[in-house]
């Protein structure tokens, strides 16, 4: 048997999606020792596959756009959806740290979000429900800036690549409609 190297760190992470390089950066950030150990021979995990969407009520985005939103009626919400299942205080601790996290990740790093305006919670009309800007989705980034690591980074599904380019439900598909002409069926949900 060959012998094992022993490497020490602050922070061993296991996963490169974005819980995992969220948590990484941000121990970084705090001045630790990081590691991300990963299975695969790319990084990404299954969020480099995922439309990026987030639900963040009280969002700084939503807020500079004068939506009016509350940590109580977010809370109303989740305890009306999430029914006997309902836990106090992770909601709690989501509800008041979701927001530092878009803010976090906006001062600290390249990365920027979006507000879905449009995008409503998936029952609205439920108490604490709204019809919209709960939602934020990460804003694309250039992969050039990645330069010879982009190479490492999770490729997109072939089932959901047109052109080689992953077909979601946001800008893009509205993109390819307008240039190709192709539209999608309305009774189709994509996304």
């Amino acid at each position: 048997m060959k012998p094992t190297k022993t490497v020490t760190c602050d922070v061993l992470v296991v996963g490169s999606g974005a819980g995992g390089l969220a948590t990484a950066l941000t121990a970084r950030h705090h001045g630790l020792d990081v590691i991300v150990t990963e299975k695969e021979p790319v990084f990404g995990g299954t969020t480099a596959r995922s439309g990026g969407w987030m639900w963040i009520p009280c969002n700084p985005l939503a807020q500079k756009e004068g939506f009016k939103d509350s940590k109580e009626a977010a809370r109303t919400y989740l305890q009306h959806e999430a029914g006997n299942h309902f836990d106090a205080g992770r909601v709690d601790a989501f509800l008041e740290n979701g927001p530092k996290m878009v803010e976090f990740f906006e001062t600290n790093t390249e990365m920027e979000f979006t507000l879905g305006p449009a995008f409503s919670d998936y029952h609205p009309d439920a108490p604490g429900g709204t019809s919209g800007g709960r939602s934020i989705v990460a804003t694309p980034y250039d992969g050039r800036k990645l330069g010879k690591e982009i190479a490492r980074l999770r490729p997109p599904l072939k089932e959901i690549t047109f052109l080689g380019m992953m077909i979601g439900s946001g800008k893009e598909l509205l993109h390819l409609r307008n240039t190709v002409g192709i539209l999608p069926r309305t009774d189709v949900r994509c996304g």
